[in-house]
């Protein structure tokens, strides 16, 4: 997960770089027009008009390049219920929860990922309000969730929220799905609730997450170990410090399709529409800098649920993709292993956002998981 640290910082240094040369293009057209090098000048003024364009709207024709063409698909948009609620918390952070579907039906609470927000479970809840409750958070500081007054974006703070409304909502036999950090936090509260997490959680859906350190779990995890404390803690920080400009650069970014590059790149397989490409893209971009270094510090220093796999008592699905390079299929395989009730789903292919550009196989698998549950044990 540290190449979403990587990755979009360099491609924001290009973005950069793509101002400071449209600058000088437009510096040198004013110094030469109406002289000798006339000619010299206006390839200047030309070039710097098409860089401008690039700028401004590089990604209308980029994330149609990065992506396909999905016959009858229904894309994504930002939703938001008008049925939720407000929780706060002592440490002055908010959480905000959305309802769909029956409130008497089986409930279920997904947990988004990281720099997303509850929307991005577009697909799953059309899927499933039909047949369940559907109960939606935005993790602190990101959606309409407002951000903690002390900083803590560990873990075991929003394992200790998902708690808390848990217990808020009266829960009982809830299904758990969480994505990236969201299975993360879902592994945190299990954790912490011990022997009792079987008195509130009927079963857990973790989908392209991890058990440890996300830096040793990714993509060139060798690489990111060696740079962690020297490299990507300072960048961090640095983001927490200069997060307006970040902001902006990031909006840039957005605009002119770098933003949409690396989104292609890290969460993708490259049979998204560019629909569901802007869509995640969009939602990354929106998440506060400041706010997306702090989570990276909390998964990268205090995240490890390693010695307590073998002791979640609850039944487990595990969705892994084949080319995640966020969360490496060897991840999911390691809890299949250490989870006694588990089952592992590989989609094929599929990438970090599977709940987009695989919804159906990944909704499906749910569905059956969820109907497995229903049935009782035989002894």
């Amino acid at each position: 997960m540290p190449i979403l640290l990587f990755l979009p910082f360099i491609l924001n240094l290009f973005t950069i770089g793509l101002i400071i040369l449209d600058i000088r293009l437009f510096q040198e057209w004013h110094e030469w027009k109406g002289t000798y090098c006339d000619d010299y000048a206006k390839r200047c003024l030309y070039g710097a008009i098409a860089l401008t364009l690039y700028s401004l709207a590089g990604s209308i024709p980029l994330k149609y390049i990065l992506s396909k063409k999905r016959k009858n698909e229904d894309e994504p948009k930002q939703e938001h219920s008008s049925n939720h609620e407000m929780l706060a918390r002592p440490d002055g952070s908010v959480i905000n929860i959305e309802f769909y579907g029956d409130p008497a039906a089986q409930p279920v609470l997904f947990v988004h990922g990281w720099m997303a927000n509850s929307t991005e479970w577009y697909y799953q809840k059309k899927f499933f309000a039909s047949t369940n409750r559907v109960i939606l958070i935005d993790l602190p500081g990101l959606g309409k969730s407002k951000r903690p007054d002390n900083a803590d974006f560990s873990l075991q703070k929003m394992a200790s929220d998902l708690e808390a409304v848990i217990h808020h909502l009266k829960l009982h036999n809830v299904i758990l799905w969480g994505h990236s950090i969201g299975g993360m936090t879902i592994l945190t509260y299990c954790t912490q609730i011990g022997k009792d997490v079987s008195q509130h959680v009927k079963g857990v859906i973790l989908e392209h997450t991890t058990f440890t350190n996300p830096v040793y779990t990714g993509i060139m995890s060798g690489f990111f170990t060696a740079i962690e404390k020297p490299v990507l803690y300072p960048a961090c920080y640095l983001m927490i410090a200069l997060s307006p400009l970040f902001w902006i650069n990031k909006w840039m970014s957005y605009l002119n399709g770098h933003a949409h590059v690396s989104t292609r790149f890290t969460s993708f397989t490259g049979t998204q529409t560019s629909q569901q490409l802007d869509f995640i893209t969009r939602l990354s971009t929106i998440a506060p800098p400041s706010v997306t270094a702090r989570g990276m510090l909390g998964m990268m220093k205090t995240y490890d649920v390693t010695d307590t796999l073998p002791l979640l008592t609850v039944p487990a699905l595990i969705l892994a993709a084949d080319k995640d390079r966020l969360t490496k299929p060897v991840a999911s395989e390691y809890m299949h292993k250490n989870i006694a009730s588990s089952q592992l789903i590989t989609v094929t292919p599929g990438g970090h956002q599977g709940l987009i550009e695989r919804h159906t196989e990944v909704n499906l698998a749910a569905s059956r998981f969820m109907d497995g549950l229903k049935k009782p044990t035989i002894i």
